[in-house]
């Protein structure tokens, strides 16, 4: 793998900013999730792609069969606090997005090993 995907050291990211690493890393075209589960593996989103449709899809790759299970664990974590994120709005909404964004992190870091 390449570098750590992260985000502006200097200050924090936006929720617009932490949907977009989410997508980034969830790309069709270009995302590590779907590169490491593979051709069999589950489809990337589209750049455009909504809260709902990342969590589905975070969902679809933290149970497929293609996924190691030591990246499948905390990408069902990104799954389940993308899904939190869903229902409420605010500050509550932000820690939600910004939780899923690190444990993509902690996939990456395990998929790295």
């Amino acid at each position: 793998m390449e570098t750590e995907p992260h985000m502006n050291d200097e200050k924090r990211p936006t929720g617009d900013e932490l949907m977009e690493g989410l997508r980034k890393a969830l790309a069709a075209d270009s995302g590590w999730i779907p590169a490491l589960a593979g051709p069999r593996g589950p489809a990337g989103v589209g750049t455009g792609s909504t809260l709902d449709v990342l969590v589905a899809q975070l969902w679809k790759f933290a149970t497929a069969p293609t996924t190691p299970a030591h990246v499948a664990r905390p990408l069902a974590r990104a799954a389940e606090a993308a899904d939190a994120a869903l229902t409420t709005d605010g500050a509550t909404r932000y820690d939600a997005l910004d939780a899923a964004y690190a444990c993509v992190l902690q996939a990456w870091q395990a998929a790295a090993r």
